[in-house]
């Protein structure tokens, strides 16, 4: 299945205080700045997340009390990621929760 754009959640303060902030585990911030993006262009890099999530399959993860968890597998400059999103049942929303480089 696709993720249709009106479905697609994506808090700002996702991307600004977790994506793209250095952290001692789990960081992302180096791997997203090395492919160029930055606080400065946070917009762009939730333009390509939402691109991925509408122009890819998403494959159920697994269930769990707060809705499906979706995988969603793309391209983000060139380099493979994986997007992970919660499917909020009673609204058919999908809350975008992280992405990763898939190596």
């Amino acid at each position: 299945m696709r993720i249709k754009p009106q479905q697609i959640v994506i808090a700002k303060e996702k991307v600004l205080n977790y994506l793209l902030v250095h952290k001692q585990q789990n960081d992302k911030s180096a791997f997203l700045e090395k492919i160029g993006f930055t606080i400065n262009n946070y917009n762009e890099l939730i333009e390509e997340i939402i691109y991925i999530a509408t122009h890819n399959e998403a494959t159920l993860s697994k269930n769990s009390n707060y809705g499906s968890l979706y995988k969603v597998e793309g391209l983000l400059k060139s380099k493979a990621v994986i997007t992970i999103w919660l499917e909020k049942m009673e609204t058919d929303q999908f809350i975008f929760i992280t992405l990763y480089p898939n190596l």
